[in-house]
């Protein structure tokens, strides 16, 4: 096995191209620029392209470092024609390439198609990194030393607040830090109502909260919230799959709770990341079995509705939290 040809893959993109550009930068010590860094998307170029490149002596510089995104050759991914590499001449070179230049193939799922025979070959000869989604703790550190990166600090209640409107997604933290660092300016730490002011809470922890609120019997807030975020474009029919997608969770999160699985233990099973499980098993103590599963054939009924009724959808969603 070689360490100059390298797949980092993962279900988050941020994360597969942070440790992406960790690898290039351990390689070229001395910076990327113009005559040692290419990067393809392999959607867009040729793979024949990238192989020359590859082979290619580096120019000026002693190193070169050849990035491909979007490597969806090693995935079940289902392309058109066009875009289809060649797989017997990329088997070919992996089998066969000894240059000095680091080839990193970049992949965004969480799971490669191991049937393939690229795929095998691709893992008999090259170094593979899989790249987990960062635990809420993970999460909480990354979040203070990007901030003290940038001369800033962040209180332990307004951080606990930052999770619980964006939930776990990399890419929504991200964006959301850079607004409030924006926002705070000269000022160095960041306090519970800077959070508030300025964070928007996700999609999936507005849901979240839409469940709280059915949960509470407080059936107002939560058609309100169902108006909020119509309002704000989401469609019916996406809300009601995100819905549907909760309750299964809690479903689940009910049966392996009662058979003394940790959240921990949940979370492997289900294959459901640590920090959803721990929001459901806060909800799951409300709710007996039969409850949970009669709430999903209600989900399942406005489902059939949404797609074949003329009854304005909106109505329908309203009407499903009101008999929840």
């Amino acid at each position: 096995m070689r360490n100059n040809v390298v797949a980092v893959y993962g279900e988050v993109p941020e994360l597969v191209e942070k440790k992406s550009n960790e690898l290039v930068n351990d390689f070229l010590e001395e910076g990327k620029d113009d005559f040692n860094f290419i990067k393809f998307n392999l959607y867009e170029t040729n793979i024949s392209s990238i192989i020359e490149e590859a082979l290619t002596l580096p120019f000026i510089s002693e190193k070169k470092a050849i990035v491909v995104k979007n490597s969806f050759m090693f995935t079940g991914e289902k392309v058109s024609k066009e875009i289809t590499p060649n797989t017997d001449q990329v088997i070919e070179f992996l089998e066969k390439y000894d240059g000095n230049n680091l080839l990193i193939f970049e992949i965004y799922q969480s799971k490669l198609d191991e049937r393939k025979k690229l795929t095998k070959t691709l893992k008999n000869t090259s170094k593979l990194y899989k790249v987990e989604q960062m635990s809420e703790q993970e999460m909480k550190s990354w979040i203070q030393n990007k901030l003290h990166e940038n001369y800033k600090d962040i209180k332990q209640d307004a951080l606990n607040l930052f999770i619980e409107l964006t939930g776990i997604n990399f890419n929504v933290i991200s964006q959301e830090l850079d607004k409030i660092i924006l926002f705070l300016g000269d000022r160095t730490t960041i306090n519970k109502n800077d959070v508030s002011l300025i964070i928007n809470r996700s999609l999936e922890q507005n849901v979240f909260l839409l469940t709280e609120y059915i949960q509470k019997g407080d059936k107002n807030k939560a058609i309100q919230l169902v108006k909020d975020l119509i309002i704000m474009k989401e469609e019916p029919i996406k809300l009601l799959a995100l819905i549907t997608s909760n309750y299964r969770l809690y479903y689940q999160c009910k049966i392996l709770s009662r058979k003394g699985y940790s959240g921990q233990q949940i979370s492997k099973t289900i294959n459901v990341h640590p920090y959803r499980v721990k929001l459901a098993l806060g909800q799951v103590k409300h709710y007996q079995l039969n409850e949970l599963l009669n709430i999903i054939n209600h989900c399942a009924e406005t489902d059939y509705k949404l797609k074949s009724s003329y009854i304005d959808k909106q109505l329908i969603l309203e009407l499903l939290i009101l008999a929840l």
